[in-house]
């Protein structure tokens, strides 16, 4: 069956990705109606998963040009932890060409790391999915094949940095502590009504979860009612499958899970960080934090 990619459709065979992106600041709406500044990957004409404002789905063997044009008021550049590293800066008000060829199979985030950590703590990130070539079902090349995938990008923010970053004061990072948590750039429950975020699946399927840690903080991931088999761990297959029920997302990690849908019912999924369960400390509708939705028909 033919793989289900939300939200990044494209043309099979396409060799060459242009895409533009503009590093921006805007000021986003947390779910206790609290504004606060964070910076962003906008694509021209795209969206990401989610409330994400960009995304990337590509083959391997393509070729990827992305123009980024930098309306922040620093310096960034453009990486792929994993696959590309070492970059040029842009400087603000400027733009700058990143082309690379796509990578090995499997699931990535792209970021700025001219700024350190403080980047993907602002939420300068987006997903950067790679299919192996020709298959729209399987992970990598003869590797695990599934019904549906969702790509699931986890992420958070301490709202003391975002006020210090946008005032242009310094903030310790060892002194991080998340106040607000996403999954896609979403908190519960506009993660339950959002079709890319929201894993909506049949009972027989097999399902892959793509588990991308854009943040800066590890992601214990709980199921409910289900088990899944770790299928790669930043793009390297297990050596051996078991099933679990918790799943260690670590720093700039990216884990690919299959969930057999062994039984009907509507379940959740979260971080065992109980902080990421709410929103600035309170349990909100009744969770606010990264709370994912798995229903099953």
């Amino acid at each position: 069956m033919s793989g289900l990619i939300r939200p990044m459709p494209r043309a099979r065979g396409t060799a060459v990705i242009d895409v533009d992106f503009a590093a921006t600041r805007v000021m986003k709406s947390m779910v206790d109606s609290t504004s606060i500044p964070v910076w962003q990957f906008e694509e021209s004409g795209g969206t990401g998963p989610g409330g994400l404002t960009s995304g990337l789905l590509v083959e391997e063997g393509d070729t990827i040009n992305v123009t980024l044009q930098n309306d922040l008021d620093r310096a960034i550049n453009f990486v792929v932890p994993g696959a590309l590293s070492g970059t040029a800066t842009v400087a603000p008000g400027n733009s700058r060409l990143y082309s690379f060829p796509a990578p090995a199979a499997g699931s990535y985030f792209y970021s700025d790391d001219a700024n350190g950590e403080i980047a993907r703590a602002m939420g300068l990130s987006g997903p950067l999915v790679v299919m192996p070539a020709g298959s729209s079902d399987t992970l990598y090349t003869g590797g695990p094949s599934f019904d549906q995938q969702y790509t699931l990008v986890l992420s958070e923010l301490d709202d003391r940095l975002n006020d210090a970053i946008d005032n242009d004061r310094s903030f310790d990072m060892a002194g991080f502590e998340p106040s607000y948590f996403f999954v896609n750039g979403l908190s519960f429950p506009d993660t339950a009504g959002d079709a890319d975020t929201l894993v909506s699946m049949n009972q027989g399927e097999d399902i892959a979860l793509r588990l991308i840690n854009a943040g800066v903080i590890t992601n214990p991931m709980h199921f409910h009612g289900y088990h899944v088999e770790v299928a790669t761990r930043n793009r390297v297959p297990e050596t051996v499958v078991v099933d679990k029920d918790t799943v260690l997302v670590d720093l700039e990690a990216s884990v690919d899970v299959i969930l057999p849908v062994t039984q009907p019912g509507t379940f959740p999924m979260h971080t065992h960080f109980v902080p990421g369960t709410t929103a600035n400390g309170v349990y909100v509708n009744p969770y606010g934090g990264a709370l994912i939705i798995m229903v099953a028909v």
